[in-house]
Formats: C-alpha cells, sequence, structure tokens
C-alpha cells in the first residue's frame, strides 16, 4: 500500500488530476448510459438557431456582468485601468475556472491583470477576493432557496439533498474565508501567532508575505460591496435568460423561468465540489435529474446540460488573448515559496 504523505507534492498532484478526470468520465459515462443519445443528437441537430444564439448573447453579457464587478472592487480600490483590460482577465480567469477543480482557476485574474495594465498581484489579488467572497455568498442563498423550492416539487432522493448540502455549505465557507481575510484583520493576526509554534511554524510563516497584502485597501473595498452584490445578482438573472432561451431553443418547454432561476444556482453548485474539473459530468446530471423531475424529455434535458458547459468555455474564449500573453507567469501566483513574485 502507497503511503500518501511519502510522496512528493508532484506526484500528488498527479495523482489527484487522474482522480479527477476518471471521475468527470465516469460520472459523463453512466449519464450517456441512462438517455438515448441518438436521440439527443437529434435535439441537437433540430435546434431553433434564432433562440440559440440568443443564449449565446445572454452567456456573453452574463460574463460581462462579473468583469463589471471585478472593475468596480478594482476602481474602490483606486486602481484606475481601462474597462477593456478588467474585462479581458475576467474573461480569461473566467476561461480558466472553466477548466479547473472547484473553478480555482479565477484566482489567477491578478496575474492577467498585471500583464495587461500593470496592476500590482497586491491589488489584483485583493479586488479578485473582495469579489469572489460577494459571489460566493449570492450563489450560496440562491442555492439554499432553490433547494428548498425543488424539494417542496419534486421527489429528490437523499443522497442528492446531501450532496447539494455539502456544495451550498462549501461556497458559505468560502466566501466566510474570504470575507474574513478581505475585510478584518482577524487572520493576519491569527497567522503572526501560529508562527511561534513548532513543527508547523515555519510553514504558517509562508504565509506571511500573502496575508501583509491584506492589510491595505480594506476600507476602500468596503464601498463596492452594495455596487458588486448587484451586478453578481444581475449576472444570475441574465444567465437565467440565456438557459431559458436555451430551453427553448432544444424544444423544452416544461421549465418556466422560475425554475431556471433557482436550477442554474443549485446545479453550480456541484461546479465548487473539487471532485473534477468545474464539475463536469456532476452538473449535466444534475441539470439531468431535475428537468426531467418536471417532465422534460430525457434526451432533450441531455441536450441542454451539454450545451450549457459547451458554451460556459466558449463563450469564456473571449479570454484566451489574455491568458496567451499572460504566458507562464500564471503559476506563479500560486507558488507559496515565490514571495518576490507575489511582492512585485
Amino acid at each position: 500500500m502507497v503511503c500518501w504523505w511519502c510522496l512528493n507534492l508532484s506526484t500528488k498532484r498527479i495523482l489527484i488530476l487522474l482522480v479527477q478526470v476518471t471521475v468527470s468520465f465516469v460520472v459523463l459515462f453512466l449519464l450517456f448510459l441512462g438517455v438515448d443519445f441518438e436521440q439527443t443528437i437529434e435535439v441537437l441537430a433540430s435546434i431553433n438557431i434564432p433562440l440559440f444564439i440568443s443564449t449565446i448573447i445572454f452567456f456573453i453579457l452574463s460574463s460581462l456582468t462579473v468583469a463589471l464587478a471585478l472593475h468596480t472592487t478594482l476602481r474602490s480600490s483606486e486602481v484606475s485601468i481601462p474597462l477593456r483590460s478588467s474585462v479581458s482577465a475576467s474573461y480569461g480567469g473566467q476561461l480558466l475556472s472553466d477548466i479547473t477543480p472547484a473553478k480555482t482557476g479565477y484566482f489567477a485574474t491578478p496575474v492577467l491583470l498585471r500583464e495587461l495594465s500593470q496592476v500590482s498581484i497586491e491589488k489584483g489579488l485583493m479586488s479578485v477576493m473582495a469579489m469572489g467572497a460577494v459571489n460566493f455568498f449570492v450563489k450560496a442563498i440562491f442555492s439554499g432557496i432553490a433547494l428548498l423550492y425543488f424539494l417542496n416539487r419534486i421527489p429528490m432522493d437523499p443522497s442528492l439533498a446531501n450532496g447539494l448540502l455539502f456544495g451550498i455549505g462549501l461556497l458559505l465557507i468560502m466566501g466566510l474565508g474570504l470575507t474574513i481575510l478581505v475585510w478584518t484583520n482577524y487572520m493576519p493576526n491569527l497567522v503572526k501567532k501560529l508562527v511561534g509554534f513548532p513543527l508547523f511554524g515555519r510553514l504558517i510563516a509562508k504565509f506571511e508575505p500573502i496575508l501583509e497584502i491584506f492589510d491595505k485597501d480594506q476600507s476602500l473595498l468596503k464601498k463596492s460591496i452594495k455596487t458588486t452584490t448587484i451586478l453578481i445578482i444581475l449576472s444570475v438573472l441574465i444567465f437565467t435568460f440565456g438557459i431559458w432561451f436555451l430551453s427553448r431553443a432544444v424544444d423544452m418547454p416544461q421549465p418556466s423561468f422560475i425554475d431556471l432561476l433557482f436550477m442554474g444556482p443549485l446545479t453550480a453548485v456541484f461546479m465548487y465540489v473539487p471532485v473534477t474539473f468545474a464539475g463536469l459530468g456532476l452538473q449535466e446530471a444534475a441539470y439531468v435529474f431535475l428537468l426531467t423531475s418536471i417532465g422534460a424529455p430525457q434526451p432533450n434535458a441531455l441536450a441542454f446540460a451539454l450545451l450549457v458547459r459547451i458554451l460556459f468555455i466558449t463563450t469564456d474564449l473571449i479570454g484566451l488573448p489574455a491568458i496567451i500573453k499572460t504566458g507562464t507567469g500564471l503559476v506563479n501566483i500560486f507558488d507559496l515559496n515565490s514571495e518576490k513574485e507575489i511582492a512585485s
């Protein structure tokens, strides 16, 4: 039996990656196995093009609204950059989040901001985390209401309900953690105390350079909370219009706008569960389950779920030029040993 703690970091990352890829493909395989895929292809072939184009537009607008939220937090921390730079960096971060476990790729956005407009890592990371805190809380609240909504409407397997509760709890924890980190001095003070402890003190000390950057601009960022919250909620509403048009494009009139308003955030919970790439397979299965439970045909539901995934990635390709320009610099933001890189 292999000792996990005896393995080096690179080997652990490879093993985790293999597990995530395996889980994604197993879930997708089981999903395809339970649905007539030939009928799904027929649904995709007969898609309503004008409605599908409307879906694409709303997906782009939803991501654009998130970019505006990021621009708002940047301006509140006295960072003056062109709006197009904030948009490009945000789209790049969203593209990376579409293909990384628990959507962690978005936290590479500070590097993109630095490359595009010379925004310091300090300011960029602070702004991204401030917006992230609001985003997690908004999504958690929507998801919690959505779970109650669907529990009262359809019979739900306890294991699925528990999985959703776990995901919602994860969103709340992440939102609370970022809030404590960005808007209070609790975390830096705690780390300073822990540095003096034996054994793990030296490990904790590596986080000091990162946490010190949050001592500044806290009061400035608080001014952006209301606007950022409104923009994140607006993003959810715009996305709902997008998937509403998509449901009609694949000839699926069963879900109402309210159904989809709650379904979007609830299924998105699985994107933050770090067992697949941005919830690949899990989110699609959740969409199919919820849609078929309210009367949608399985082939149409699967076509809808697959298109949602494809549109997430393809519409965020707007950020690809920013990623290409940044190049290998993206790796450094996650390297705790690269203190010079963080401070630059």
